[in-house]
């Protein structure tokens, strides 16, 4: 934590990177939660907010607010990152983008560091966007956050052969290897607070009775991409004659087919258990259910999940958790003391090759293959049956597990802890960063200036001695052309600001003989880029003519 009272790090304002409006998925919680944490933890900081996209700041402006934030917001963005360098380290609300390393590199490779955090890491893209972290542009300084021990072990495996492959088949020695610290992603818990009085209005309005007990799913509700309820579905009809049970799912479902699955699956699999569905787009409705409930369980056998929201936020609400023993998952669910975790068995490494090269050649969609691979990932049925037994039919356990599970939240889960960490981290990379503060920029070879990536495609190019010459009704030809779409369609206030073309315009007027162009930009600030396109504008539209002497 910085002693001015703000982070030690700025951010990126990614659009649907910080808002689950019309998107409930784990990444746009996560973010939408990281911003009120944001401002939880610095009320009256100032943050450092890059943009690389069409971002619209208000609604990010208006969150921070929500949360209590007075402080002031420091706007910034390509070419110079001001802020970025100012602070010296700026999270990315995904795993790290290159361009924005290329883009680093290129003001200089210790400007600031950049750190991103990882999500669902079962997509192509999302694998091929860590594998680029084991090479250039990235550096020691930078770091990616891996949300739990099943993430690192993935990301640091993946860039171990990756840098295996290099060695291999182009000698390459030496690498840059980042910083791959495990930090698990957090909650708001005030959000969560238990409440005896909105508990029973909540149970109420959802007809419950007081020796029912509510079992709740919230999440997607989706068998391939989330979890197969199958295995629950069995366990509440199993226990259905030892307690009353109500199963309360609160979700989304992706379509009308995926919502027949699931009620054709409750009538064949579960008949004696009464069934509450909530949408989970209704705010209001899904908060009740959360409120509601006595259980919360969450049996994910699904390689989508990498870290696991929902367990934390129902640790969080004093909810005693029945979950998979499946990656973050067991990081987070104490076993026995925070709720229940129950065994899973995968099929061994050698059973689906085929199935990641289906999806890249097109034989196979994405949905099929993460559908494909939770069919070979068992629940343990006999442990599942006898954890929700227990939890059904002890109030007192319940109880003590939810307790023990909010403490557990507060203390290392809640934003602002998290965050802290994230502040630490931010500390560490500048400690490092100052090992490479003597690099060079480097340039961005793919993205280099265009004038000279096609140098040779002209018949010359223009020179510093050229004689610059003004031709005849030239500024009243200028009044006409800036007002044609196919003059002006390229203004703009940094890149091809008008008004400098008019000063050039002017300038020439205003003297007796042709100036060298070297002679007329020094008039107008010096040879920049810039500069250097207004003079080739007026060139292109025949209102100056540029000549070797």
């Amino acid at each position: 934590m910085t002693d001015s009272g703000s982070p030690a790090f700025g951010f990126f304002a990614q659009a649907d990177a910080y808002s689950t409006a019309g998107k409930i998925m784990g990444r746009q919680a996560a973010g939408e939660g990281f911003l009120r944490g944001m401002g939880r933890t610095w009320r009256d900081g100032r943050f450092e907010v890059a943009t690389m996209d069409a971002f619209k700041r208000q609604p990010l402006v208006d969150a921070l607010a929500s949360a209590g934030f007075q402080g002031q917001i420091r706007w910034s963005s390509a070419p110079d990152f001001v802020g970025a360098r100012a602070v010296g380290a700026m999270y990315f609300p995904a795993p790290l983008n290159t361009d924005l390393a290329r883009y680093r590199n290129r003001l200089s490779p210790a400007a600031f560091s950049l750190f991103g955090v990882t999500h669902t890491l079962s997509t192509d893209r999302a694998l091929d966007a860590i594998s680029t972290l084991a090479m250039s542009p990235f550096k020691p300084w930078d770091a990616l956050i891996c949300t739990s021990k099943a993430a690192y072990r993935l990301v640091d495996t993946l860039l171990t052969e990756v840098r295996e492959e290099w060695r291999v088949t182009a000698g390459v020695q030496r690498f840059d290897k980042i910083q791959l610290p495990v930090i698990p992603l957090g909650v708001n818990c005030d959000q969560f607070a238990p409440s005896e009085t909105l508990r029973a209005q909540a149970r109420a309005a959802l007809g419950l009775a007081d020796d029912e007990v509510a079992v709740l799913f919230a999440g997607r509700l989706s068998f391939h991409a989330k979890a197969n309820p199958a295995a629950l579905y069995s366990a509440l009809q199993a226990v259905a004659g030892d307690a009353k049970l109500v199963s309360i799912e609160a979700g989304v479902f992706p379509n009308d087919h995926v919502r027949a699955s699931f009620a054709a699956a409750q009538a064949a699999l579960a008949p004696d258990v009464r069934f509450i569905t909530i949408d989970g787009e209704d705010r209001d409705a899904y908060a009740a259910a959360w409120r509601a409930a006595d259980i919360f369980t969450s049996l994910s056998d699904n390689i989508q999940e990498t870290f696991g929201l929902t367990p934390v936020e129902a640790m969080a609400a004093g909810l005693p958790v029945l979950a998979t023993d499946w990656n973050g998952y067991r990081d987070n669910v104490r076993h026995g003391q925070d709720g229940l975790l129950i065994p899973t068995l995968m099929a061994p490494p050698g059973a689906g090759e085929d199935l990641g090269l289906a999806v890249t050649l097109g034989t196979m969609s994405y949905d099929r293959l993460i559908g494909g691979v939770s069919l070979a990932v068992t629940v343990d049925a006999r442990a599942l049956e006898a954890g929700l037994r227990a939890m059904a039919t002890d109030p007192a356990l319940r109880a003590r597990m939810g307790a023990s599970g909010r403490q557990h939240a507060l203390r290392a889960f809640d934003w602002p802890m998290v965050l802290r960490r994230y502040d630490e981290l931010a500390g560490e990379l500048a400690m490092i960063r100052r090992t490479g503060v003597s690099q060079p920029a480097q340039p961005w070879i793919q993205r280099s200036d265009p004038f000279a990536r096609f140098d040779g495609f002209a018949t010359r190019n223009m020179g510093e001695q050229d004689l610059v010459s003004l031709r005849p009704d030239a500024q009243a030809r200028f009044a006409v052309l800036v007002r044609l779409g196919i003059a002006n369609y390229a203004f703009h206030d940094v890149t091809l600001p008008r008004d400098l073309i008019a000063k050039l315009l002017q300038t020439l007027a205003h003297g007796k003989e042709p100036l060298t162009v070297k002679a007329l930009l020094a008039k107008v600030g010096g040879m920049i880029p810039a500069h250097l396109r207004a003079l080739s504008w007026l060139a292109k539209f025949d209102l100056v003519e540029i000549s070797p002497q």
